[in-house]
Formats: C-alpha cells, structure tokens, sequence
C-alpha cells in the first residue's frame, strides 16, 4: 500500500480486522475502515485501489479535513488518503501553501528532544507555551501502530526534510 501523502497506512491507518468485501468494487481483501469518514453517503470500508482510484470523490465522502485551496494535492489527501487515526477531526495541516506526508504517531524517539519538539509544532490556535506539557506524555519508544498510541497522539508529518506535527486527545 503505497499512498503519496501518507507513509505507514499499513500501521497507522484504520484496517478492518479482517479481509471483507470492499463497499465500492466488492473485493475481498484488508481494506480500510472507512465508517468514520464523513460525508454525503456512508460505506463500510474501501480498500486501496479504489481508494487511490479517487472513487469517494463520486460518493461525496472525504477521509480527510484539508483547507481546500483547489490544489491536485489537496483533492488526493482529501479523497485519496487513509484518514488520519484521529478521535476527532483533525485538519491535515499545511505549511507555506505545501502538503506534508503524514509519518506516524510521534514518540519522544522521533525527536532528539523537547526543543525540537516544539520547534516542529504548528501553531494554529495554540502557541508552544499552551503544548509544553505533551512532550511528558510521549511514548519512550518509537510506536509501529496506532493501537500502540494512548489517550493523546502527536501526528508526526515531514515536508522537505522538516518535521512538524498536529495533537488530539482522546
């Protein structure tokens, strides 16, 4: 599974447990769960090609909150991405008018150390003095799936060799 603005949709994406027939093409294979991916219609779940095939565009569903700024690109994350393992609505953020790539679910491995943790923040309504206190609730070790993650995730997204990332808590 490879996607252009998302690294690691085998361990950070929401499969299904299981191979179960694709809501769209009816294959049966690991498809991801699309029940909350919001829209005008709802399906079960999509696997890959059709995902990358843009087949939600149709069924007006969008996996992913972007500021649409009527870019290719902004059309593929919103459309042709795994959604982000968020508990709410995240929006994939975007940098100086550019795209990140969504890595993982950052742990304090992912950063060599508080500074530069705060330095990759972007700041939105909050400032890095209002987010000090996340990089206390960091995981030591590196995670190799969402399900690894607990009550508060940092989203780790890389754009030309800088590292910036987005918070949600449970």
């Amino acid at each position: 599974m490879e996607f252009e603005y998302f690294k690691y949709p085998e361990k950070f994406a929401f499969l299904t447990d299981g191979p179960m027939p694709c809501s769209v093409c009816l294959d049966i294979k690991i498809c991801f769960d699309a029940g909350g991916y919001p829209g005008m219609n709802d399906i079960e779940c999509i696997c890959a090609s059709c995902l990358k095939a843009g087949k939600l565009i149709d069924l007006d569903i969008e996996p992913n909150m972007i500021l649409d700024d009527g870019s290719e690109a902004a059309k593929t994350i919103t459309y042709k991405t795994p959604s982000l393992p968020t508990w709410q609505d995240t929006v994939w953020p975007t940098i100086d008018g550019k795209h990140p790539v969504f890595e993982c679910i950052a742990s304090k491995q992912d950063f060599i150390n508080k500074q530069e943790f705060l330095g990759c923040f972007v700041e939105d309504s909050q400032s890095k003095k209002d987010v000090e206190w996340l990089w206390d609730s960091l995981p030591d070790k590196k995670l190799n799936s969402y399900k690894e993650g607990g009550d508060v995730s940092v989203y780790l997204f890389s754009l030309e060799n800088q590292k910036y990332w987005v918070w949600d808590a449970n």
